[in-house]
C-alpha cells in the first residue's frame, strides 16, 4: 500500500507539472488612465490639429500565446479607449482672441476602439515575475467630438456646431510591462504601452446660428500613453 502511494503521488506531480508547463498564454483584462499626448492633447487654437483632449481611461482584453519553448508567442488585444476634451481650455482660447465677447464651450469625448494583433517576449526575471515586452498593429475606430461653440455679447447671442464623425484607420502600438504569477490559474499583469494613428474624419458637419452648413474633413493624429493593471487566467 505505501509503495502505491508514492506510486500515485508521483504520477499526481509529474501531470500537475505537465499541466503547469502545457499553460502557454492567457486572456486577461486591464483598466487604466490614458494620457494624450502630441496634437491630440494640444490646447492651441491655431493648431489646426489640436484635439484638446484630456487624461482618460482604457480598457482591454488581451491574449497571449507562446509559441514552442522559446520565450516569443503571438498576442491579440482589444480595447476600448476615451479622452474627455478639455471644454474650458477652448472657451479661454477664444477668450484670448476676443476678450469682450463671453465664449462657452460643450463638448464630448474622443473615443477609440480597436483590435490589435501581433508578436511578444516574455523574459523570467524571477521564479514568479516576468517581464513582457510587445509590438502590434491593427485598425481601430475613431469618433470625434460634438463640439458647441457660443459665444456671447450684450443684447446678442451667437454659436457654432460641429457633430461628431466616425473614422477607421491603421494603428500601432509598442509596450512593455511585468507579469505576476498570483496563483495556480491567475497572473497579475501591469503595462505601459504607447498608441498611435492617424484617422481622417470625412463630411464633418458645421452649421451655426444663422443657418449656414458646411463640412469639413480633417486627420487627427492620435497618441496617447497608457497604462494599465489587470488580471488574467492562464490557459
Amino acid at each position: 500500500m505505501k509503495k502505491i502511494i508514492i506510486t500515485a503521488i508521483v504520477l499526481v506531480s509529474i501531470i500537475a507539472k505537465s499541466y503547469a508547463e502545457d499553460r502557454k498564454g492567457f486572456i486577461g483584462i486591464s483598466v487604466g488612465p490614458s494620457i494624450p499626448i502630441g496634437d491630440l492633447a494640444s490646447s492651441d487654437v491655431n493648431n489646426d490639429a489640436a484635439g484638446f483632449a484630456n487624461t482618460g481611461g482604457v480598457f482591454d482584453i488581451s491574449f497571449a500565446y507562446q509559441l514552442g519553448e522559446g520565450n516569443y508567442g503571438i498576442t491579440a488585444l482589444l480595447r476600448g479607449q476615451a479622452n474627455p476634451t478639455d471644454a474650458q481650455a477652448m472657451a479661454d482660447e477664444f477668450g484670448s482672441m476676443f476678450p469682450t465677447v463671453n465664449w462657452t464651450v460643450e463638448s464630448e469625448s474622443w473615443s477609440i476602439g480597436g483590435l490589435l494583433f501581433g508578436g511578444f517576449g516574455s523574459f523570467p526575471v524571477s521564479e514568479r515575475t516576468s517581464f513582457d515586452a510587445r509590438a502590434m498593429i491593427g485598425f481601430l475606430n475613431a469618433q470625434s467630438p460634438e463640439i458647441t461653440i457660443t459665444g456671447t455679447i450684450p443684447g446678442e447671442s451667437i454659436w457654432l456646431k460641429q457633430g461628431s464623425q466616425n473614422a477607421t484607420s491603421f494603428a500601432y502600438l509598442l509596450g512593455a510591462g511585468f507579469s505576476f504569477d498570483i496563483g495556480e490559474r491567475l497572473l497579475l499583469l501591469t503595462n505601459l504601452d504607447y498608441l498611435g494613428s492617424n484617422p481622417e474624419f470625412s463630411n464633418v458637419e458645421i452649421i451655426d446660428s444663422d443657418g449656414n452648413r458646411d463640412t469639413s474633413t480633417w486627420s487627427q493624429v492620435m497618441g496617447s500613453i497608457n497604462m494599465s493593471i489587470g488580471i488574467a487566467l492562464k490557459l
